[in-house]
């Protein structure tokens, strides 16, 4: 059982060329059968830590929100927290930032299945990212200006 994407706010901010160097807040969606997780990724006080914050829904019975599964949250360099889901399907839990993150969910679907997010917080650099073709190096080399 593989999770699905459903969305990505930092796809949509690549999109609208909004780049930032700096961390922020990430939202992420996403569904494993009829099962939905709602993540939110930010730094912390501590610019070296994340806080995850998630809500588990089953969408086949809204009355069923994840209460009480478990989360096992690593940061893939030896730390590892676990989180319980609340009544409402919450939880919320601070790691180290090692620039990868995994969340391992046990006991909301028929199979355990995980969530790896690399570098959760990372915004596509200049180099990376889209390029206008002002800053092309195409550009350079014709003389033009676009």
């Amino acid at each position: 059982m593989l999770p699905e994407l459903l969305f990505d706010s930092f796809l949509q901010r690549v999109v609208t060329r909004a780049r930032s160097a700096g961390s922020g807040t990430r939202q992420l969606l996403y569904r494993v059968d009829s099962y939905q997780i709602d993540l939110q990724i930010e730094a912390g006080s501590d610019p070296r830590m994340l806080v995850i914050t998630g809500q588990l829904l089953d969408l086949k019975q809204p009355e069923f929100s994840g209460r009480d599964v478990l989360v096992v949250i690593s940061n893939l360099r030896g730390q590892v927290v676990l989180a319980t889901a609340d009544q409402f399907g919450e939880f919320r839990k601070e790691i180290g930032d090692s620039g990868d993150l995994e969340l391992f969910f046990l006991g909301f679907a028929d199979h355990p299945f995980t969530i790896a997010i690399g570098n959760p917080l990372r915004r596509l650099s200049k180099e990376e990212g889209p390029r206008l073709v002002a800053e092309s190096e195409l550009r350079n080399k014709t003389g033009k200006k676009t």
